[in-house]
Formats: C-alpha cells, structure tokens, sequence
C-alpha cells in the first residue's frame, strides 16, 4: 500500500524502500551481534547509513541539486558522518600526546595542544566535517588568465602589482573590478570548502601570485629534519608553511580591515587571520558555524603558543578581539542569524550532536509522538514525519547501541515503537521483529504483542513467528500479553446477563478474539494454547455465541491439539501443565460443537417446502429422512445425558459448569423436542419420542427441571410439551 502524501516537502518520506535498505543494515548488525563477533563496530552501521544517503544525494543531483529532497538528503549525508566523527571520538579511549621536544617547529606543537585538549579536537573535527562534507565549488565563468587586462590596455596604471591602485591612489577599470569581485568570491568559496590547494591553483591560473603567496602563509613552518617522527618516509616530506606565523597572521588580519578593497578579498584575509568580519558575507548555516569554529580554534592554539613562549612578543604587533564563545553559543549565535536554515530537523539534529545534547533532542520530538498516540493530533501527520522519525529513529538505536548513557531508554522506546506505526502502514510487517529486537523486553512484549493482536493474514502470521524467533524475541511473554490483551480490551462486548439469547453469528470482535488465542496453536504453545481455549470457549458459551464456537472448531482440530501437548509433555517438561479436569472440559466442548454440528447438518436436510414433504411419502426418502432423525437424536441424546457429568460432581469450576449445563442442555432437549415433532411428517412415532423427553427432564436422577427453571425455560418448554400432547390425542395447535 503506497500512501497518498499530499505534499512533498523536506519531513515526507522519500519512498518506503528506504524503510527497508534501513533495516537490512540493522539486520546485519543484529546477526553479527547475536552470532557473539568480537571485532563488531557499531559505526560500520553509521558509515551504511552516510552510504545509503551519499547514493540518493547522486541520485537527487542528476535530477536538480536545487530541490528540498536534494537538501534533504545532503544533510542526512553530513549527519551520519558527524555521528561517527564525534561519537567515535567521545568515546573512545584518548591517546597519550607526549610533550615536543623544545626544538620541534610550532606546528608540531599546535598538534599537540589541539590533539591534547577534547573540546578543541571536536573543533578540529568539525572543521574537517565541514570541508568535507562541502559541495564542489564550481569555477565561474569568464574568468581569464590576465590580471586586469582591461586596465593593462588602457596604460592606466604605470605599475600593475596588487598593491598599485592604493599606493598610485588611482582606479582600475570597472570590468577589472568586476573580474577581482567574482575571482575573490571563487577564492572565498574555495577556502570555506577546505579547497586550499585549488585555490593556489587557480591564483595562478589567473594570475593573482599576491593572493597566492598571502594564501601560502597559511600554514606553520615545518621542518624535514628535525619534525619527521621516527621510521616516517623522508618523500613527501618537503619544507613548506612560514616560520613567522603570528606576524604573517596579524598582517592579512590589518588587511582584512581595509575599506579600499572588496567584501569578498577582506573576507579571504579575515579567514585566513581567523577572524570574525567573513560572517558579513557569509550565506549559509555551514559557513557561518565554520567561520566561528575558526575563530575560536586559531585565536586558542595561538593563545596556547604564546603561553608556552613559543611566539616571540616582536611578532605580536597587535591584538585580536578576546571574545569566548562555547559551542552552544556559537550554534545559537548561528540559529539566530540563520533561522529558516537552523529549523530543518536534520540541521537540528546536527546542532544537538554538534553540543552533545542529543538525549535532549530526542526528548523534545517525542512531544509531537505523544501528541499522535494520545489523539491529540491528526493521526496523517505522523506520516508527514515519517522522514525525519527514520533518521532520529536510527539514531537513537545508534547512540543506545554505542553508550547507554548517552540516550535516555524510554524515550528510545517511543521512538522505536512510533516508528513501527510507520512500517505498519507501508505494510513493511516483516521489518517490525527487527525493531521490536532493540526495545527493552516489557516494551517489547507490549509493543509487539498490540500489533500481533490485529494480524489476521495466515501466511503474514507464520512469518512474524518465523522471524520472531529469527530474532530471538521473547515470543512465549509476547504471544501470552497478545492473547491476554485481547481477552481484556473484548471483556465489555460480552456482557453475560440473567437471560442468555443463543446467537447464531459470529460478529468483528469474536473473530478478533479467535485470532488472537490461535497465535498460540500455530505456535504450538499447546499448553498455553489449551487454558485460552477454554477461556475463549467459557466466554463464547456464556454468551450464546454458538457460531463462533462451531468456527473456531472448524479452523482447529481440539483433538490434535491434545496429542501435540501430549508429546509436548512427555517429551520435554512444561512450565504449565494442563490438569486432567481442563482437559476434560475442553473435551465436553468438543462434544457440545458436535451437537452444533448435528443440528445444522439437520436444518440443512429437513424439507423445506411442501414438495419436499410430499416426498417424505416415498418409502426410500422416508427411510433416509426417518434415518437422519435417528441420527441428530442419537446424538443430542449423548451430549444431553453426558454434558459435563462428571465434571459437575467435582469442585471444578462448579459454578461455570453449572451454568453451562443450565444454558445447553435445555437448549437441547428443547432442540430435540422441534426435531421429534417436525419428524411425525414422516412417523407418528416420533410425537411420543418428543414427549418421552418429559420424563427425562422430570427424571430425579437427572434432575433436568432445575436447569430449566435456572435458565428460566420451564415454562417454555412445559407450553412445547402440551402442544406435543395435542399433536398425540389428535388436535391441532
């Protein structure tokens, strides 16, 4: 079943088959983990799901890369990653850093510093996230390899290096400014993407070797000699960064002030310094908290440095703004000037890993899942959700599966069981024991056993065993609160008053109740089976519900079912065993439903019309009919002689027992009566058999009359027997 969405937007499901490429990774870590792999890590699952997003990001690309799913998908790529950078780190057990020796160029010591301190290895991290994680940055059109090339025909400026047209105090030309403008912005956008090398690439491809030797400053000084650590390769290991860092620092940070320059060049020094002016021509969520992190992660190792001496104070020519700012307030800083951006539900996730606050997170969803379950809100809408409760979903499962601690297991719980809501209605029923497998047991059990309760396909059923024991659920606790809630949320559609009517239909609720109680039979939970059997059988019966009764029979042989439990039984201990007296009541229904059986077989045979009974007047129809009478008779007369006997000198359950015997055996003599008086068509004696049945019913020994008076059918039935009485001595009625 494919669900009508009305809309589109970025919190709709893709397509369910999402649902599944989901579960299969779960699956597999499911199996590995049972099956007791030593070297199991649970962010081979997170690197799957960054997979399974990378293939629909391709996929969204070659369609339009301008589209909410496009976005969507892109995000959910960047979150999975950000979850295995940072949880691995978390927790993970933190190396020893030694202390560089004194000789050591400060890039090893900036290593150092950052790779010792938690907090600012998380900024490293999410620095590197976010380069990588960037969209390739496309290079403009009309960008040439001539620097002002326009200005240089035109003999304006009598020197044409960068520095010119401010030392000169003269103008370049305007398509010259708008080359720099567009090159500047390529540069900027290349140095948030992490694409430092292309960068330099492309100042030389056009000619901006200022911009490429101010670029080159970036990194620290790095010596092959006295910085390559023992046993590493001397090739690739060439001399590169500046040995004045600080000051090379300050120096594009002066020119990341100057008005006489464009946004986008100022924007390329303040980044470069570490500053916080690029923020004015920032245009995305990503930018922004990368501009930040920046910010704090060069202004504390530099501060960190200086502390250490490793800066000298001639270099410090001038200062940088001291703000502090914690992750949290650089996310709200972010959220507040980025609000539209800040609101997508994946980015909020982002954020709430990014702080580490992802059990808190995932607490405030579960506002609008509450919301759902008690009523409170359209129940569509939960599918409106569905894209975003997959991913948080996973998460949670993720994060419990990574740490405990780290999530808080109720709120896993909700999650897990809304999202079965959403397999449920995609019809994904063979997914749903896999998510059942990562609750907690009574969670389980409860969650587990609702939706078994409204299973009804045969071969779908057989399946959910299957896989239940597949995955190791505890299927005996689940079918038993399946089979127990069932009987509970049906209790008030049976109401057992004084006077019972016999029902000859089998309405929603008794077949629910039915499918319920065979959970346990095509289990093969014999034992279990039995006891709901005959509770289902006491209700059915003290409700007149003859029908149901004759249904459930016909779908399960009770006499099998014995014999099972009795291999059962001598096979292997049970942890219930059923009592001789149980099995005999569930015997005395077996024997009742024949009756029912009987009954019907005979409706179905007695002539109907007048045609009909005129054929009883041909010998060979009379002996079948007259035949068919000694039959339904032969068998209403056991079941009335032996219903419930012995049983009914027992202490077992005597008040049931005799409420039953007053409810059927009068039913039956009663039925026995219309049979003997519509067969005097055929014999005469049959009016006499009828009235026999009197004696029976006056018979001390039996004691019948007392179940006709607790029944309140003596007077029916005395009003039956006068009539018979006229039928003899001639009259009519």
């Amino acid at each position: 079943m494919s669900p009508n969405n009305k809309r589109n937007d970025l919190l709709t499901i893709k397509n369910d088959s999402m649902l599944v490429d989901f579960a299969n990774v779960l699956r597999e870590y499911h199996f590995n983990k049972t099956a007791g792999i030593e070297d199991l890590d649970i962010f081979d699952i997170v690197r799957e799901y960054r997979s399974i997003a990378s293939l629909n990001v391709l996929k969204e690309a070659e369609r339009n890369i301008d589209t909410s799913e496009f976005e969507d998908w892109a995000l959910e790529v960047k979150l999975w990653h950000l979850i295995e950078l940072l949880l691995s780190f978390r927790t993970s057990e933190k190396p020893h850093i030694p202390e560089p020796d004194e000789y050591k160029s400060n890039f090893i010591f900036s290593e150092k510093i950052y790779q010792s301190d938690p907090q600012l290895y998380e900024i490293f991290l999410l620095i590197n996230w976010i380069h990588e994680n960037s969209i390739g940055i496309d290079r403009p059109d009309g960008l040439i390899g001539v620097k002002w090339l326009n200005t240089q025909l035109d003999n304006t400026l009598e020197n044409l290096d960068s520095d010119a047209p401010i030392r000169l105090d003269k103008n370049i030309k305007i398509a010259d400014v708008e080359q720099d403008k567009v090159f500047f912005k390529y540069v900027f956008e290349l140095l948030l993407a992490g694409e430092f090398e292309e960068a330099l690439v492309q100042c030389e491809k056009t000619n901006n070797w200022t911009l490429k030797m101010i670029l080159s400053g970036r990194n620290e000084y790095l010596d092959p000699i006295i910085d390559r650590k023992i046993g590493e390769d001397d090739i690739d290991f060439k001399t590169h960064g500046i040995k004045k860092k600080a000051l090379w620092r300050r120096a594009v940070y002066l020119l990341s002030k100057n008005e006489h320059i464009s946004e986008y060049e100022r924007a390329i020094y303040g980044f470069l310094a570490g500053d916080l002016s690029p923020l004015e021509v920032s245009e995305s969520w990503d930018s922004e908290l990368l501009i930040y992190l920046n910010y704090v992660f060069t202004n504390e190792v530099e501060n960190r440095l200086i502390e250490l001496n490793r800066i000298p104070k001639d270099e410090l020519i001038t200062g940088f703004p001291k703000n502090k700012f914690s992750i949290q307030k650089i996310l709200n800083l972010v959220a507040d000037s980025r609000k539209l951006e800040s609101e997508h539900p994946l980015r909020m996730l982002i954020a709430s890993v990014i702080s580490n606050n992802i059990s808190s997170i995932i607490h405030s969803s579960l506002s609008f899942v509450g919301n759902i379950m008690t009523g409170n809100e359209d129940t569509n809408e939960i599918l409106n959700e569905s894209y975003a409760l997959r991913v948080i979903t996973h998460i949670a499962i993720v994060v419990s599966e990574i740490d405990t601690q780290l999530i808080n297991l109720e709120d896993k719980s909700k999650l897990i069981t809304t999202y079965i809501l959403i397999l449920r209605f995609y019809e994904n029923y063979e997914l749903i024991p896999l998510y059942v497998s990562f609750l907690p047991e009574v969670e389980a059990r409860d969650t587990y056993s609702l939706f078994l309760m409204d299973l009804f396909d045969s071969r779908v059923r057989s399946k959910q065993l299957e896989l239940s024991r597949l995955y190791k659920l505890p299927l005996e606790d689940i079918l038993n609160r399946t089979v127990d809630r069932a009987f509970a949320l049906t209790e008030n559609h049976y109401r057992i008053t004084k006077k019972v009517t016999l029902q000859h239909d089998i309405d929603e609720i008794d077949n629910k109740l039915i499918r319920a109680v065979e959970w346990f039979v095509e289990a093969e939970m014999c034992s279990d089976a039995i006891r709901a059997i005959l509770s289902l059988f006491r209700r059915f019966l003290l409700n007149g519900k003859i029908k149901s009764i004759q249904f459930f029979t016909q779908r399960n042989n009770i006499g099998e079912i014995l014999k099972l439990y009795d291999v059962q039984r001598s096979g292997a201990s049970l942890d219930r065993e059923i009592s001789e007296y149980e099995r005999e009541e569930l015997l005395q229904y077996e024997t009742l439903n024949h009756a029912f059986d009987a009954l019907d077989k005979w409706r179905q045979t007695q002539p109907q019309t007048s045609t009909q009974k005129q054929l009883l007047l041909q010998r060979k129809t009379t002996i079948t009919f007259v035949s068919q009478v000694n039959d339904v008779s032969q068998i209403l007369h056991n079941v009335i002689n032996n219903l419930f006997k012995e049983l009914s000198i027992t202490e077992y359950e005597s008040e049931l027992i005799e409420d039953l015997r007053s409810l059927y055996i009068p039913f039956l003599i009663i039925q026995l009566h219309y049979i003997y008086i519509e067969a005097r068509i055929a014999s005469d004696k049959f009016v006499a058999q009828a009235l026999q049945l009197a004696n029976l019913v006056a018979s001390e020994s039996n004691k019948f009359y007392i179940l006709f008076q607790k029944s309140d059918r003596l007077r029916e039935y005395l009003s039956l027997v006068a009539q018979g009485a006229a039928l003899s001595a001639g009259d009519s009625f």
